[in-house]
């Protein structure tokens, strides 16, 4: 039970402003405005007049940020109940939530409906208090109502700055509802049929990708499996930038001349083991050749390789041909490079083995990995930038701070001191360096354990993701900089604070091998057994067998089109993998 006199903070005393009206009648109705004054056609009391029901038992009023915002700008804009108390004042039956807000925002007057004859029903009085607030009559929207509400407002000549004041939200929050709000009425069945409620920001995601059926099939069934669907949102969008660009490229290289094939041509050559009169050739010095050609790997879509269709009739020999291999005999059949061994790398011959399954499958787990790791990050790196610039700081960030200061982590070692000139500093703190420091000044008490934590985001993101051997954090059979032990403990704290893990940021977060099937109804990228491990007869300081941007391997290529020179290990050169 709340105390009517230590409930509400006091704007005003009763006897600062009477209620509109001084001839108010505890018996009767308090004045009505005059009718033919458009800003004074509610009935409104001074707040001073008002005191909250004693027995009342509600126990959090919840006044939110976005609430106070709301009454601040547009006042209270529904009724409350009030009865006459027998003092000359009013007793709120039902509104303790608009009145709080209202005295914490120095509004003086709110709108009121009198019911005079509930002022000795006390009965009836906590009878309307359930009947006002308890879910079986009352039924709030959810997040798609109130976002096509908000779309129709908008729609109806509402601009965003008037949304933003008349509901409290800020800018991007206004963005995301119109969004959300705008989705079709086919979507808009799809997501009646969910057994979940969504948000806003899964709605707008959804809006995002509306009109394109195969991507709408997998956010809705990440949506159903309660998956995180911004980050299968991000794997989508970065597979249209890699088919975008993929396409630009193909275009160019057609234009220019140049075919294209789906998979190289049987017979063929790669260029990278191919010389002509004693150069080797490149793209460029190879274009006027009429083998000339290029093909696109499976795991690169952006990155052409480029191979000649007849190497042996356009006189071009392979590039570690020995200088003594034995002239061809008179009469001979054999084309020029025929003593060169077969399975020689570079020569597509129908008799090469098969490549190895357990291989193969090894080789998607990192391609799909790679491209889930790279996904996360993108998505992790807003939600860090969210929180950086929250106005208050969750309780779990001090401890957290204190605990990596005093154990210090290799990540925190060798991040902390160049934490201020990463790029990843400005797209975490959304200012630079220099910005920040002016703030410190003026940043409130409740905000700078968040400064705090800036440089060590700063410190994981940089050593967790990105180029070379940093996206090799989620592997177990790969070095990485940031060791899986201390990658673990940034994601593990991050979904203290609510942030989703996606199923391999899951994986490092547990210490546990990433298995593929990282989004609901995409196809695993591995089988059996434990993918990401080493197999038993694999020797770890051999090359990777299943490296994407090893340019050894061509994803679905057969072993023989692999006519790069062998490449060195990509585990680290001074620490073998167990």
């Amino acid at each position: 039970m709340t105390d009517s006199t230590t409930d509400l903070p006091v704007a005003a005393s009763p006897d600062s402003g009477p209620a509109v009206g001084d001839a108010c009648d505890p018996a009767g109705s308090p004045c009505v405005n005059d009718p033919g004054d458009p800003a004074g056609s509610r009935p409104m009391i001074a707040v001073g007049k008002l005191t909250s029901h004693p027995g009342n038992v509600r126990e959090d009023l919840d006044l939110t940020a976005q609430f106070c915002a709301s009454i601040a700008e547009n006042g209270v804009r529904v009724p409350l109940l009030i009865t006459p108390d027998g003092d000359g004042g009013f007793r709120v039956i039902e509104g303790h939530r608009r009145l709080a807000a209202a005295v914490k925002a120095g509004v003086a007057e709110v709108p009121f409906d009198l019911d005079t004859g509930r002022a000795a029903d006390e009965a009836g009085q906590f009878l309307d208090m359930v009947t006002a607030n308890s879910a079986a009559y009352r039924k709030n929207f959810t997040a798609l109502e109130e976002a096509t509400a908000l779309f129709a407002a908008h729609e109806a000549g509402a601009t965003r700055t008037r949304i933003r004041k008349a509901t409290g939200r800020k800018l991007p929050e206004v963005k995301t509802a119109l969004a959300a709000g705008g989705i079709s009425s086919g979507t808009r069945e799809q997501v009646a049929g969910l057994d979940r409620q969504l948000s806003l920001d899964e709605l707008a995601l959804l809006a995002e990708f509306d009109g394109d059926p195969d991507a709408l099939a997998q956010l809705l069934r990440a949506a159903s499996c309660r998956y995180p669907v911004e980050h299968v949102a991000e794997r989508i969008r970065q597979d249209r930038a890699e088919a975008a660009e993929h396409a630009r490229i193909r275009g160019e290289l057609e234009a220019s001349g140049c075919p294209v094939t789906d998979e190289i041509v049987p017979g063929s050559m790669l260029l990278i083991s191919l010389a002509h009169d004693g150069h080797d050739l490149t793209p460029e010095n190879h274009a006027s050749c009429p083998g000339h050609g290029a093909f696109f790997r499976s795991h690169d879509r952006r990155t052409p390789v480029f191979y000649c269709a007849d190497p042996a009739g356009n006189s071009h020999v392979s590039r570690w041909a020995k200088a003594t291999a034995p002239a061809q005999t008179a009469g001979s059949d054999d084309p020029p490079g025929a003593a060169e061994p077969r399975g020689h790398p570079g020569v597509l011959s129908a008799a090469d083995p098969i490549p190895d399954p357990a291989a193969e499958q090894s080789r998607r787990l990192v391609i799909e990995g790679n491209k889930a790791w790279a996904a996360a990050w993108e998505v992790r790196k807003r939600w860090v930038a969210q929180l950086l610039s929250r106005r208050a700081t969750p309780r779990e960030v001090t401890r957290f701070v204190a605990e990596q200061l005093l154990t210090m982590p290799d990540a925190l070692r060798r991040g902390l001191p160049a934490a201020a000139g990463r790029l990843v500093f400005t797209e975490l703190t959304g200012k630079p360096l220099e910005a920040v420091l002016r703030d410190c000044a003026t940043y409130p008490h409740a905000r700078l354990p968040l400064l705090t934590l800036a440089p060590i985001a700063i410190a994981y993101e940089s050593d967790m993701a990105g180029d070379g051997e940093r996206r090799n954090t989620w592997r177990t059979d790969r070095w990485a900089p940031c060791s899986r032990k201390d990658a673990a403990r940034w994601p593990n704290f991050l979904a203290s604070l609510g942030y989703q893990l996606s199923g391999i940021e899951q994986a490092v977060a547990d210490g546990t091998p990433w298995t593929g099937d990282d989004a609901p109804g995409q196809p695993a990228a591995s089988g059996s057994g434990e993918p990401g491990q080493p197999s038993e007869d694999t020797d770890p300081t051999e090359p990777d067998p299943a490296a994407d941007d090893d340019p050894d391997h061509t994803g679905g290529v057969s072993a023989a089109d692999q006519a790069d020179p062998p490449a060195e290990p990509h585990g680290h050169p001074s620490q073998a993998v167990a």
